[in-house]
């Protein structure tokens, strides 16, 4: 009789432990987690590699940069500083978009519709009639301590086309001028653009070589808040900001890119 008892015991304690392990399986990702799980997918949709193609090219791909999906689905922004400065026409080389991940990857060519120097932004236009999903853009300047995300392409060809998300928060909203971070003699050009100062978001997030152009967006409202234009380094050498990054990373305010669309006939938000 004792036995019996016993054997029900440990029965009625391996099923409770059954349902209990069943029930934490079936838990929910917290309300956080999961908009950040479905942020990230919903975004990767939109983001695409900048990059240029040449058939006889050794490599033939070379990737520059990342963009995003804007306006009616045809349009790419990214950052002016991403784009070559010339193409080699003479062996066909041409600026692509790369869109999906490694052998699924499809590429389109791209023009270039406009520049705005002042912000680092341009405006690109997917030749053809393709159509792919755009990001919304926010029409508001994010308070300190939003929550953010990134998504991109770093390093480039070192890490293959396969979109990569870093997560953080606006960490100030301060006046920044690109101008400064320009190499060689000061021009009038430059010094135009030193005085051009504006305000721009500092994120607490690892941003790399490739990142550039990138969104920068809320997980909850899904919407741009801004485009990952730089990274503070130690040195201003690709090895120190992949080996030593500081975690300062600079966005230019989505504000600045839904004017350049409006400049172009484009809808802005």
């Amino acid at each position: 009789m004792t036995e019996r008892i016993r054997r029900a015991g440990r029965l009625q304690f391996c099923f409770c432990l059954q349902i209990m392990l069943a029930l934490v399986n079936l838990q929910p990702l917290p309300a956080g987690a999961a908009s950040l799980v479905e942020a990230i997918k919903d975004t990767k949709r939109s983001v695409v590699a900048i990059g240029t193609y040449q058939l006889l090219g050794q490599p033939p791909v070379r990737l520059l940069g990342t963009g995003f999906i804007v306006a009616d689905g045809g349009y790419v922004i990214t950052n002016a500083h991403v784009l070559p400065k010339e193409l080699d026409a003479k062996n066909q080389e041409s600026l692509q978009a790369f869109y999906g991940i490694e052998a699924q990857a499809k590429n389109y060519e791209l023009d270039v519709v406009a520049e705005d120097e002042v912000h680092d932004l341009a405006l690109l236009r997917i030749i053809g009639n393709t159509k792919l999903p755009a990001l919304r853009l926010s029409g508001t300047m994010a308070p300190e301590g939003t929550r953010t995300a990134i998504t991109g392409y770093p390093l480039g060809s070192l890490l293959g086309l396969y979109p990569i998300t870093h997560e953080g928060i606006i960490s100030a909203v301060k006046e920044r001028s690109f101008a400064a971070y320009n190499q060689g003699e000061l021009t009038a050009e430059r010094v135009r653009r030193l005085r051009a100062s504006f305000v721009v978001y500092q994120i607490d997030t690892n941003a790399y070589p490739g990142n550039s152009g990138s969104p920068l967006y809320d997980p909850e409202t899904r919407k741009v808040l801004g485009v990952v234009q730089s990274v503070g380094v130690r040195d201003k050498t690709q090895k120190s900001a992949i080996e030593a990054p500081t975690g300062f990373t600079f966005a230019v305010p989505a504000r600045f890119v839904s004017e350049l669309l409006a400049r172009n006939n484009l809808p802005g938000y």
